[in-house]
């Protein structure tokens, strides 16, 4: 038998989506294999200090977790931090989501420090992060792609949304779990709602709403890899449909409340509509230098049936209610090799990177 890999989890971060990490990351250390894996946790605290914690401690509940996990930790130092056992680990699995973990940040990081880590690179964490840039990208590569403005003054706004129409979406650009986003249906709301958004971000992006379904598909693999054979080779699973109570799928009802949304997978869609949305899942991944994961989403009008792409979270939710995990599960991919294959795919990636030449 192979020696197990030494995998170290990293959660929480500096950003809006903190509690959704911890909540992440208890579900990734119940999942994991534990015959191929010796599982270490890190936690960084909303300072940014980086703590040694006992994964014991992660409950999976929202708010409940960081007081347990930072009452004793022991802070570790720049040179400890990827070796908190006294060990440097094999592999890094970064559960962070938002600025300053999904962003390329972190994944700058670790590309400095040599060391595989689960996910995207750099470029596609960084674009996949930036709505604005998202959309700029999936344009130049002829994905569907609803009309949009990016701002960087409140002042901007009222012009944005005389061009757009109403009602719109205003979002802050570089965040995710629908923190900071509003629905505007009348122009009297429009202040307040880019008000929200700028409160999470210096760039905020007005979007075109529809009615619309929301659709998500999740790709997983090498998009290089050629091999039909290969096992780590780019695919796409099923669709799914979330069916939110709200006007829109919100922080609350993703998170907060059991009744928020339904999640219906299979989507309830034609196979052709399903082909459509699977293959603009691929193309997007690759347009946006995706690697390893991401959940892509998509809007479907309602009266139309026509797909426009919307976003790829390049590291999605692993909650017991998030769709990526869901999504291979109902593929037949269970959650456990789900995790193997990610890692599997991070050592891909870091063994092709370590034959390059660093010199002339």
């Amino acid at each position: 038998m192979a020696p197990k890999k030494r995998l170290l989890v990293l959660c929480g971060g500096r950003s809006a989506e903190h509690q959704v990490s911890l909540v992440s990351a208890k579900m990734v250390l119940a999942q994991l294999d534990r015959k191929r894996f010796d599982v270490e946790l890190v936690f960084i605290d909303a300072r940014g200090r980086w703590l040694a914690a006992d994964a014991k401690r992660l409950t999976g509940r929202i708010g409940a977790d960081v007081r347990a996990l930072t009452s004793g930790a022991r802070a570790l130092s720049a040179q400890d931090r990827l070796a908190p056992a006294g060990r440097r680990c094999d592999v890094v699995f970064p559960v962070l989501h938002g600025p300053l973990g999904e962003d390329g940040t972190v994944q700058g990081l670790l590309e400095l420090a040599d060391v595989p880590y689960v996910g995207c690179g750099v470029l596609g964490s960084a674009v996949g992060m930036d709505k604005e840039y998202t959309k700029r990208l999936a344009v130049l590569a002829g994905l569907p792609v609803l009309p949009y403005a990016a701002i960087r003054r409140p002042k901007q706004a009222a012009a944005a949304a005389r061009s757009l129409g109403l009602p719109l979406f205003v979002k802050p650009a570089r965040l995710g779990s629908s923190v900071g986003i509003s629905k505007v249906k009348k122009l009297a709301e429009l202040s307040a709602a880019v008000a929200e958004a700028f409160r999470y971000d210096d760039k905020v992006v007005l979007e075109k709403g529809i009615a619309a379904r929301e659709i998500e598909c999740a790709v997983l693999g090498d998009p290089w890899a050629s091999d039909p054979e290969d096992p780590l080779r780019l695919r796409a699973s099923i669709c799914g449909e979330i069916v939110p109570n709200a006007e829109f799928y919100t922080y609350e009802s993703k998170y907060l409340d059991p009744d928020g949304a339904r999640l219906c997978i299979p989507a309830d869609i034609t196979k052709a509509q399903s082909k459509n949305v699977r293959e603009l899942s691929l193309g997007a991944f690759r347009a946006l230098d995706g690697y390893g994961l991401a959940r892509v989403d998509f809007l479907m009008d309602k009266t139309s049936g026509k797909v426009w792409f919307n976003e790829l979270n390049t590291l999605p939710g692993f909650t017991p209610a998030s769709m990526y995990p869901l999504l291979w599960k109902a593929s037949g991919l269970p959650t456990p090799e789900l995790l193997s294959r990610l890692v599997e795919l991070a050592q891909r990636r870091h063994a092709v990177r370590s034959r390059l030449k660093s010199a002339p």
